[in-house]
Formats: C-alpha cells, sequence, structure tokens
C-alpha cells in the first residue's frame, strides 16, 4: 500500500453538491484506488487494511496535498463558500488524530476547519461508544462540519440526532430510489422538517433522475448530490465546470437575465 500511495495508483474523484439552482457549492472527496490487479478499489476495500498498516497519515497527507490547493483556489476564484466533505469510517473518530496531516496544513492555504466535513459511516452501535462520541465531539468544537452517512436499523438514530455532535443531515440513497412513493414522500419531509428544527442543513445523496430532484425539491429540499446533473469529475474537470458555470451566472447577472 505504501508503494502504491507512493507511485499514484490511489486517485481522488469529486462528486459534487449542488443547490436547486445547480450552482456547484461544493463536493465530496471520493479516495479511489487503481489496483494493478483488481481494477478500481473503494475505500471499503482498503481503509481498514491501510490503517491497520499504520498508513492513516500518509493516506491523508497524500490527501491535503491535492485537495486543499483546489479548494483554495475554488473558493478564491468562483465561491468563497465552497465546501469539502469525506466519507470516513466511524471508528476513526476515537482515533481523529490520524486526520492531523489533512486538518493541519487548513492554514497553510489560507482555509478554516468549517470548510470540511467528515460524513461518519459503520456500525451505529460505535455511536454508543465514548471513545468514539468524544472524537466526533473534539471535531465539531474545532469547528469541522459533520454527518452520518447511515441511522441504523429502522433509522432508530434518527430520534438521537440533537444529541449527537452534527450539523448536516443526509436524506439516504434508499429512501430517494423510492421516490416518488407516498411513504418515501413522508420520510423526505420527516428528514427535511428535524433538520430545520435543529438547523441542520439536509443533503439528498444520489440524486439520480429529474423526477427524484423534482420531489426532493417540491419537498422543500435545497441541496443535493448525485448524477441528476454531475457525475464524480476529476480535480481538472471540476474546476473546469466550476468556472464555466460562474461565467455563465455572471453573464446573465450582466444581461439583466
Amino acid at each position: 500500500m505504501q508503494y502504491a500511495l507512493a507511485t499514484d495508483e490511489f486517485y481522488l474523484e469529486y462528486q459534487p453538491q449542488w443547490n436547486v439552482h445547480g450552482h456547484i457549492q461544493g463536493a465530496e472527496l471520493l479516495i479511489r484506488w487503481q489496483h494493478p490487479r483488481y481494477g478500481v478499489l473503494l475505500p471499503d476495500r482498503f481503509m481498514d487494511a491501510l490503517m491497520s498498516c499504520q498508513l492513516g497519515p500518509t493516506l491523508f497527507g497524500w490527501l491535503a496535498e491535492r485537495a486543499l490547493p483546489l479548494l483554495q483556489r475554488l473558493r478564491n476564484e468562483v465561491t468563497p463558500d465552497f465546501t469539502l466533505s469525506l466519507a470516513l469510517p466511524l471508528g476513526l473518530a476515537a482515533h481523529n488524530a490520524v486526520l492531523t496531516p489533512f486538518t493541519q496544513p487548513l492554514s497553510q492555504y489560507g482555509l478554516t476547519p468549517p470548510v470540511i466535513a467528515f460524513i461518519w459511516q459503520g456500525s451505529d452501535e460505535l455511536l454508543s461508544d465514548p471513545a468514539c462520541l468524544a472524537g466526533m465531539h473534539t471535531l465539531r468544537e474545532q469547528g469541522y462540519g459533520a454527518a452520518l452517512a447511515e441511522y441504523g436499523e429502522g433509522y432508530r438514530q434518527l430520534a438521537a440526532l440533537s444529541q449527537l455532535p452534527l450539523d448536516r443531515i443526509y436524506i439516504p440513497p434508499e429512501v430517494i430510489g423510492l421516490l416518488p412513493h407516498p411513504d418515501a414522500m413522508v420520510m423526505v419531509q420527516l428528514m427535511l422538517r428535524l433538520a430545520d428544527k435543529m438547523a441542520m442543513r439536509c443533503c439528498a445523496q444520489r440524486v439520480d433522475s429529474v423526477q427524484q430532484f423534482e420531489c426532493l425539491s417540491a419537498a422543500g429540499c435545497c441541496d443535493f448530490q448525485g448524477s441528476y446533473l454531475f457525475r464524480p469529475l476529476s480535480a481538472h474537470q471540476l474546476a473546469v465546470v466550476c468556472h464555466m458555470l460562474s461565467d455563465a451566472d455572471e453573464e446573465e447577472s450582466s444581461s439583466g437575465g
């Protein structure tokens, strides 16, 4: 794995996050491994092994070198509100010092913790683990955004959201995939109301069709992620698309449109 990191077998993609007007306001970092034998591997195939090999700091240092300069550029050139999110195993919250090579360089690029959000993935039993909870609280107190990727069997963690150190809610892909079924709409409306009452952002994941987008926007959802508008992009593609959209907005404004 160390060789793979050193020889650029790992690479990043960016899944844009966009608002109801189609403006890109952030992106989720997607770490990929182009394995010479097994092809493209997702983090669930290598993250645990990488951590057990004590290569976490190396990975997150590599991540900082590639993602933070782009984030600085997009905030300076496109929108000052551009943010990045990163999905991580929930168990890593108990060992968040491993993230230091990623978080410490923020100031070198004129960035602050709120521009980064961590999306915690994993067994909801870990949410009762004192070390995991303490780590989550520490990162939120430092200013980083936080969300859960899933809510447990029967969505039982929804009832505990107000007690967790989070600042956003993700509408799960399995709910969005059922739209426009009435039961799915009820769940969407419930999660939007929860987010509103707790002053949290609410983002819909894997919005892949116009029907899903229209159902969500009609319910009041304002933040989206999915292939309906954008598939995962390279750093260069993301920068080009963001600049094109920004230029189009400026032209429309100058023409009085």
